[in-house]
């Protein structure tokens, strides 16, 4: 049966307010993505780590996680432990995102009997390692894949062996080859380890009393399950 054009406009208006009954459905958007503050402190640098920001070491404070800042002019020393015996033997391990100038150091390391090691950056991608008096110059080249990097940092290390007279260099996933230089020599007491060759962060500083072996080498790489520096530890700063 045919409807009348009145039947027609009264079933419209009838549609329509049955139509403005209904609960419409919000769709939800994504939060905004919260950036960083200008101090950059809670930045997520890494999937499973929070890294913040620290203005100065506290005595004996765990920085497990942090970074400090080194301006551009400034000194920074970091202050290792208590030791009463001749080390014999180092490894000097830290991790850095630096501008840093071809000569100039990137660290120097001194003990109580003003023996110091000092390791500066050059123009040709080396590394010049000065233990006491004597130099040589250690380019990380040779590559070993497992050992990865831990972005974003640049991951710093230097052994050293009296006995042998042996030194080396380690950088990210790269070695640098053996090279003989300072037999027979000995430092002595706690070590102080001194900042001031570049500007840009720095995190992870460890120092041993031995030539640390491949395997706790890689695990410092790649930023878990090493140990804790037994002269100077980024655990126990200060």
């Amino acid at each position: 049966m045919a409807l009348s054009l009145a039947s027609m406009l009264w079933l419209v208006l009838i549609l329509a307010a049955s139509s403005s009954n209904s609960t419409p459905t919000a769709t939800t958007w994504p939060t905004a993505t919260t950036w960083p503050t200008s101090n950059m402190t809670d930045w997520r640098w890494t999937s499973s780590q929070s890294w913040y920001w620290t203005s100065s070491p506290s005595p004996g404070r765990d920085l497990t996680g942090r970074m400090f800042s080194v301006m551009s002019g400034s000194v920074v020393t970091f202050r290792g432990f208590p030791r009463y015996q001749d080390t014999r033997a180092f490894t000097v391990c830290l991790r850095i995102i630096s501008e840093s100038v071809p000569g100039t150091a990137l660290f120097t390391m001194t003990m109580s009997n003003s023996a110091t090691l000092t390791v500066r950056s050059t123009a040709d991608s080396g590394y010049e390692l000065t233990v006491g008096q004597a130099s040589k110059t250690l380019y990380p080249v040779a590559e070993l894949p497992s050992f990865g990097k831990l972005y974003p940092w640049t991951s710093l290390c230097a052994t050293w062996d009296s006995a042998t007279g042996m030194t080396q260099m380690w950088k990210d996933g790269k070695m640098s080859v053996r090279k003989g230089m300072w037999r027979s020599q000995s430092f002595y007491g706690p070590p102080a380890m001194t900042l001031s060759g570049f500007e840009g962060q720095v995190t992870d500083i460890h120092v041993w009393d031995k030539a640390l072996p491949l395997s706790s080498l890689r695990s410092y790489n790649q930023g878990w399950g090493y140990p804790s520096g037994n002269l100077l530890s980024w655990r126990e700063a200060s």
